[in-house]
């Protein structure tokens, strides 16, 4: 019977604009009945191209012509994720990442490059495209009382041009080379809001030696000294390598119109927050810091900065010359950057709680409590200071492989807070490990996999499966938040992970100095818990990422990010196009580098290996093959039963993540991710909860 009904609510929901959804397990604590939340789809991206085909010169990509004009083909939308969104009055503004899935195989799921460029039913991917068709994020509003979304572009705002061209250059000249293979423009990473005031962070990357050569070395002593103040101290500017490049656009809301940038070398940047501070005064805050989610090094400054500029000159002022001063001190280096922070009141003192990232050079990713807030919040004379709470590798029993994963985000409800683990597939333990004990240890078993021979297939796909991890869920109680004395066993509390896993031990022959091998061994987690709830990603091993928690009419909302979830249509239609996975375009023509690319695409790829293993676990994991492939909303009802999960990706089976979410006149909207950038049910969405039956 409750199959049935199960079945009932997901083709309603298929069928429908308006979502109802129902539990995949009934609780018998609450009632009969199962819960049930309703979504009603509130709007989507617009479209930003029109596709004919892979690697075809018919293809036409133009955010500005389409976001107001059927195109003439099929529908493109790059604009796969709400990567950022904040609110102003009765509108949700966001930032997009463009055509993500074309590139998340490829640099964390070790799919070779040459097999990147396909074409499905739902997605054209074009590692190398012709002149023109490489996709850009972009930045839209939408007005949720009248329905209208607006691309932020050079007609629709004033200053819009100046925008236009700001958003397309970059602080240095790419090479012809360069430029044909790397993002153009910026990926809009975080957005906030202050008063009439609301600010995009856009990164992008370039190399180190250029940024010295192009740009540092051209600037007068003085502005030499202020922008090394962005950078850590006694920074290498003759490395090799990447870092990262970002722009803080700024927007008048009201007036809509575009007021200008200021620039920082951040790998990657995250959070912004205004916060009402203990005097009733508010302050905007966010972060950046190190990261490889890119080809970035990973040694950029790690900061909490505060907008110090004012409504009539936002971008003067503060240490930075810019509108802005850093408010951390330098112990806050040695941590990765936060992903998501949340502020709480012990008495009448105010502190924020974070999530941070791993650092390359430091720590490994944690969550932070910081001191208590002055009463006119952070500042260069009262700088923040964090201390760490918990860190990653307090539960991860692989004591090199812990380091590779992220915190991500948190929420308070009941008596708890609430956070979650991010692990940015073989970017992760994965590569932590490989270059520990291939890198500088070289064990010539370990380095072999790196070659792709079919020979070391079974050895690869264990190597990949067993250093692998889904995302875990934690809470701890608000009261031992600033117990930092107290050991973490002590005070957080498993929700969904492994009581054991995998470790990678290196082993030495009898007699050698040297490690020459390795193996894995089965270890208990080092907080020694058994998790209260369930198995980490809830029982699929793509749910790699905690996106987005936020407490609503009562309830704890998790959505979390389904990274295999366009690796089915991938594998399903190796053949659907001439030159899927054969070919790299270049000089105007498809330059075949893979012959036989339909057929190695499912040899020794660790993609496959992931996708492979997700598929044999349906059965015994409780989710069909159809939900495996969408996004899942977990909900809290209480803080003593498990998530109800809900894995129909809102009715669209193109959904497979919740990135981002926004309140807007009491209101919750829920940003998605979608693998499709092909027709009409592509890119991202925002659903309105429209409630639950409980």
């Amino acid at each position: 019977m409750h199959r049935l009904i199960r079945l009932f609510y997901i083709t309603l929901a298929a069928s429908c604009v308006s979502n109802s959804l129902a539990m995949d397990v009934q609780d018998p604590g609450k009632t009969n009945e199962p819960l049930k939340v309703s979504f009603s789809r509130a709007f989507s991206v617009p479209a930003d191209g029109s596709w004919d085909g892979l690697f075809s010169g018919d293809n036409v990509l133009d955010p500005i012509r389409y976001a107001n004009q059927e195109p003439e083909q099929t529908v493109f939308k790059s604009g796969q994720y709400a990567l950022s969104s904040t609110t102003a009055g009765d509108e949700i503004w966001y930032g997009t990442a463009a055509s993500v899935w074309c590139y998340w195989p490829y640099i964390s799921m070790k799919m070779p490059l040459t097999l990147m460029n396909h074409e499905t039913p739902h997605h054209g991917c074009q590692m190398t495209p012709p002149a023109g068709q490489r996709p850009t994020a972009q930045i839209y509003f939408h007005n949720v009382v009248t329905g209208e979304t607006t691309h932020v572009g050079p007609d629709t705002i004033g200053n819009g041009r100046q925008f236009w061209e700001d958003a397309s250059s970059g602080v240095i000249e790419r090479s012809t080379i360069d430029s044909m293979l790397s993002m153009p423009g910026y990926t809009y990473r975080g957005a906030g809001t202050i008063d009439n005031l609301t600010f995009f962070a856009g990164s992008n990357e370039y190399p180190v030696r250029e940024i010295k050569a192009q740009w540092l070395d051209k600037l007068t002593p003085e502005q030499r000294a202020i922008e090394l103040k962005k950078f850590p101290a006694n920074y290498d500017f003759d490395q090799d390598g990447r870092i990262g490049y970002n722009r803080i656009f700024v927007f008048d809301n009201v007036r809509k119109r575009y007021l200008g940038y200021a620039e920082f070398f951040f790998d990657t940047v995250r959070r912004f927050q205004t916060v009402t501070h203990p005097d009733g005064s508010k302050g905007l805050y966010w972060f950046g810091g190190p990261d490889q989610s890119g080809t970035q090094i990973g040694n950029s400054l790690n900061a909490m900065l505060r907008w110090v500029g004012t409504p009539q000159n936002p971008l003067s002022g503060g240490m930075l010359d810019n509108g802005f001063d850093i408010v951390s001190d330098a112990r806050f280096e040695k941590f990765g950057v936060v992903g998501d922070f949340r502020e709480f009141s012990v008495g009448d003192a105010k502190h924020f709680v974070s999530s941070s990232w791993y650092n390359p050079q430091g720590e490994p990713a944690a969550m932070l409590v910081s001191n208590a807030m002055p009463d006119n919040g952070y500042s260069t004379d009262e700088p923040v200071v964090y201390q760490a709470i918990m860190k990653y590798t307090d539960y991860d029993p692989d004591p090199v492989g812990g380091k590779g994963a992220k915190m991500a985000a948190n929420a308070f409800f009941g008596d708890y807070l609430y956070f979650g683990s991010y692990h940015q597939g073989t970017s992760g333990a994965y590569d932590k490990i490989m270059h520990k004990y291939c890198d500088q240890a070289q064990i010539e078993s370990l380095c072999k996999l790196t070659e792709y021979d079919t020979q070391d297939i079974e050895a690869h796909r264990e190597f990949m499966m067993k250093t692998w991890r889904a995302a875990s869920v934690f809470r701890i109680r608000i009261d031992d938040l600033l117990a930092s004395d107290k050991p973490a066993e002590e005070k957080i509390e498993l929700l969904y992970g492994k009581e054991s896993d995998w470790v990678f031990k290196p082993t030495r022959s009898e007699g050698s100095d040297a490690y020459d091998d390795y193996e894995f061994v089965l270890k208990e987690n080092n907080l020694g818990q058994k998790p209260l709830f369930g198995d980490e990603g809830f029982g699929h091993q793509g749910m790699v990422y905690t996106f987005t928690f936020v407490e609503h009419d009562g309830k704890l909302f998790l959505g979390s990010w389904n990274s295999t979830a366009g690796l089915f249509d991938m594998f399903r239609y190796r053949d659907y196009a001439f030159w899927n996975h054969r070919a790299l375009y270049f000089i105007g023509l498809p330059i075949p580098l893979s012959p036989f690319g339909q057929t190695t695409v499912v040899e020794n790829n660790p993609a496959y290996f992931l996708y492979q293993s997700v598929v044999d676990d349906a059965a015994s994991n409780g989710y069909t093959l159809e939900e495996a492939r969408r996004g899942w909303l977990m909900v809290f009802e209480d803080t003593h039963s498990p998530a109800v999960k809900f894995k129909d990706g809102f009715g669209n089976p193109c959904n497979n993540g919740v990135r981002n979410y926004a309140k807007v006149n009491g209101e919750l909207y829920l940003g998605t991710t979608s693998w499709c950038n092909l027709g009409e049910d592509s890119g991202l969405e925002y659903y309105k909860y429209e409630g639950s039956n409980r």
